[in-house]
């Protein structure tokens, strides 16, 4: 494995453990800041592309839709 790659492995590796506990802390205020900066670092630091980049960002907008409908659900029961 190239140094690229392991940098790479240990950027998504760091970014997914940031996204699980950003989901763990979710309803916490700045809950996403960590993830939001480790993929913002990542991609500064061109470990991750941009399409990477922009897969994340989506992801965590993505965790954020479906927690926000799941509390309006609630909300309407």
């Amino acid at each position: 494995m190239s140094i690229e790659q392991r940098d790479h492995q240990t950027a998504v590796t760091w970014i997914e453990g940031e996204i699980d506990n950003m989901i763990r802390d979710l309803g916490k205020q700045n809950a996403s800041s960590a993830a939001t900066s480790v993929i913002t670092l990542a991609f500064l630091l061109r470990v991750i592309d941009e399409g990477e980049h922009r897969h994340y960002r989506a992801r965590i907008d993505q965790i954020y839709a479906n927690y926000n409908a799941s509390l309006m659900q609630g909300a309407a029961a």
